[in-house]
């Protein structure tokens, strides 16, 4: 019996070794490594197809002030529908552990194309370069693999113009042109939790309402989908007030939704 307890020992300690083996050669040792990915806050209407930004470089600056470039090339990124928590991953790179602060984007390009075929490009409003605190910071450890969380506003970055000044486009028919200025927010995205929920109206699933949270001084928002659910990913601990309004002008709000380190807070709410 002694033996066979020492072979499990054994076998135990190899396994473990086994893993650790593995892991040092997915991550070069001293060193961990960072996954970025791109998530939006969608439009409150539903006539863009396409929200397209171009990346071409992509940086994380540390606690003592120096850059790392974690991104340099070119790629483009359909924004729309990465809503609810749909994300697309834009790069995984290593990195020198430590706590890092701050984010630099550099766009080159921004388009939309709408749902009856009409492209705008506003690719000299985009070339520049955009620096956003990350909060929570974003900690790498040796050996782990973190997630830096991009979130764009694509409804306040895109901005649709009307046939006349300072009109509110709310209608594909209206829609002179448009200009573009990037609204991004950035966290940790392992160091921050979700909220989960769905809307419903008389006991009836509500699609397509436009649900708002408050994150840092700054609005974040989502639609429900066609089960009445939505979901904010990156969502730092706190207690939270939920809002919503719904196309044909139902409103409802819950408030004190906790969200607790990396935890999930589910809720409904009910409009009228």
């Amino acid at each position: 019996m002694m033996n066979l307890v020492k072979k499990v020992v054994v076998m135990s300690v190899l396994i473990g070794v086994l893993f650790s083996c593995e892991k040092d050669n997915t991550i070069p040792a001293g060193q961990g490594a960072v996954t970025v990915k791109l998530t939006d806050d969608p439009f409150p209407f539903d006539f863009v197809a396409e929200a397209n930004v171009g990346i071409s470089k992509i940086e994380l600056r540390n606690t003592d002030g120096e850059y790392s470039t974690v991104f340099e090339g070119s790629t483009t990124v359909n924004m729309v529908g990465l809503t609810n928590g749909e994300t697309e991953t834009v790069v995984t790179a290593n990195l020198e552990p430590g706590t890092y602060n701050q984010v630099r984007v550099s766009l080159d390009a921004a388009s939309v194309q709408l749902s009856n075929g009409t492209e705008y490009e506003m690719n000299a409003d985009a070339q520049g370069t955009y620096s956003i605190t990350i909060s929570p910071a974003l900690v790498i450890e040796e050996g782990d693999t973190s997630t830096c969380l991009l979130d764009l506003d694509i409804d306040s970055s895109f901005d649709f113009q009307g046939s006349w000044f300072g009109q509110w486009v709310s209608d594909i028919s209206n829609i002179m042109g448009c200009s573009f200025d990037a609204d991004f927010r950035a966290c940790d995205l392992d160091q921050t939790g979700e909220i989960q929920g769905s809307v419903t109206n008389g006991g009836a699933i509500v699609s397509g309402a436009f649900v708002t949270i408050e994150v840092d001084g700054n609005e974040v928002s989502t639609q429900t989908q066609e089960d009445g659910s939505f979901t904010f990913i990156g969502i730092p601990e706190g207690t939270y007030t939920v809002e919503v309004e719904t196309e044909g002008s139902a409103s409802g709000e819950l408030s004190n939704v906790q969200v607790t380190g990396n935890g999930t807070a589910n809720c409904t709410i009910t409009v009228d």
